[in-house]
């Protein structure tokens, strides 16, 4: 769902909400309105006749520092589209406006084609219909919309029935992955830390090794990434502790125990110390917490892939 700030510039444009984004047209060019965790995105439905108007736009992005000026955190010219991702804190709806004074005459230069061209066909439209696909708006012929329905819904059909392999070889997989992840997480929270970045990469670790070990992209694919980092988290923060009793022991702190016994050690000082076992939950939970803000975005990608490729008609 779209806030209010994106619903006010929609609606300066004359701009169409509906389905969770706003869309219509943006200064004469397609455009579909969104925003998420931490950032708002305009998708400029688009595409240039002349490559040299894709290079252009992109050499002349390049020669600013947008970052700085705008808070783009992300500008991406593809074949058929222009991705534009804004930093969203404090301020960012001002940034987007002076952006897009700057943005919308530089396309119109360098010959981006508007919201009366069809993306399908590359042919001007009489009268057409807006369609969303894979979250973004589209203003198309009918009948292209038709056919690009046709060939998403196929596509879909073909790629359920080539779906191979196993969900057991994919958690095993996923599991080897996320081990790895949680012996970096270990170092991390041995040097004092805890980080989203970590969780991010076991996350992507996990699902690398269900990747590798030829997991079946099913649903069930999503269940068992959110298992594999939930253990890696555990597992991790169960050798950062044994590492931290290994040190006692070797140092004399802990006389009469053996490296072997560490795990019943821990184990005994969990159940039996209050204030050893609060401090061990502690670390847990903001390891989950930061887990599950590194990992999101790959996760809900890895979900978007699956759920396969989406056309939904537009009003």
């Amino acid at each position: 769902m779209i806030g209010s700030a994106l619903k006010k510039l929609a609606k300066e444009y004359d701009m169409t909400v509906d389905k969770g984004i706003a869309y219509g047209s943006l200064g004469g060019f397609a455009a579909t309105l969104s925003e998420g965790a931490g950032f708002k995105q305009i998708v400029f439905s688009t595409h240039f006749d002349d490559p040299a108007g894709r290079t252009g736009i992109m050499d002349t992005v390049g020669a600013r520092d947008v970052k700085k000026e705008f808070r783009v955190q992300e500008l991406r010219v593809d074949s058929k589209m222009i991705v534009v991702t804004f930093l969203d804190n404090l301020g960012t709806m001002k940034r987007i406006r002076t952006f897009l004074e700057w943005f919308l005459p530089l396309l119109r230069s360098f010959g981006a084609s508007g919201v009366e061209i069809c993306p399908e066909c590359g042919m001007p439209i009489d009268q057409g219909r807006w369609a969303m696909v894979n979250g973004i708006a589209h203003h198309f012929h009918t009948g292209c919309a038709n056919r690009v329905q046709l060939n998403l819904e196929q596509s879909n059909e073909q790629m359920a029935s080539e779906a191979t392999g196993s969900y057991l070889s994919g958690l095993v997989g996923a599991l080897l992955g996320s081990a790895l992840g949680a012996v970096v997480w270990a170092i991390v929270l041995c040097i004092g830390y805890v980080a989203s970045l970590v969780g991010l990469l076991i996350g992507f670790l996990a699902e690398r090794g269900y990747n590798l070990c030829k997991g079946k992209q099913g649903k069930g694919k999503i269940a068992i990434l959110i298992v594999a980092l939930i253990l890696g988290v555990l597992l991790g923060t169960l050798l950062s502790e044994s590492y931290f009793v290994f040190d006692a022991i070797q140092s004399g702190e802990l006389p009469g125990w053996q490296v072997s016994d560490i795990p019943w050690l821990i184990i005994y000082v969990f159940t039996s110390n209050p204030e050893y076992r609060a401090s061990v939950l502690t670390n847990i939970a903001m390891g989950l917490l930061f887990a599950a803000l590194g990992a999101f975005a790959l996760i809900r990608q890895a979900g978007r892939n699956l759920s396969g490729n989406k056309f939904v008609n537009l009003k």
